[in-house]
């Protein structure tokens, strides 16, 4: 079922433009439109707003180390996927990022253990 909200919890990214990506999580707390996350180097955090499916994500505030240059490379492609993201689709724990050329990240929604 698709829909155009965002449920609160976990994400773990597959891929970033096109590229995969491992054990890179977010949250989504839909009750504050609040997304935030840590990479394997910094923490960052920012507002989103939706409007039917269209996305609005940031401005992010993120911590300011310096990592490896590739940690460093896959942050900036993060965050730059967030920055471009204009409409998203949600449906069945799948979470799609587009920009205008195209999609940009995809992430499933993770199952809370009990």
């Amino acid at each position: 079922m698709t829909t155009n909200e965002i449920p609160s919890g976990k994400y773990e990214i597959m891929n970033i433009q096109g590229a995969p990506v491992y054990k890179l999580v977010f949250e989504i707390d839909a009750s504050e439109n609040k997304i935030s996350g840590k990479t394997n180097c910094n923490t960052y955090g920012g507002n989103y707003t939706i409007i039917n499916n269209q996305i609005k994500i940031g401005p992010l505030m993120a911590t300011k180390m310096y990592c490896e240059e590739n940690v460093m490379k896959v942050e900036h492609s993060l965050f730059e996927a967030f920055n471009n993201a204009k409409t998203f689709v949600y449906d069945n724990n799948m979470f799609i990022l587009s920009s205008e050329t195209g999609v940009v990240l995809r992430a499933y929604k993770m199952v809370e253990k009990k």
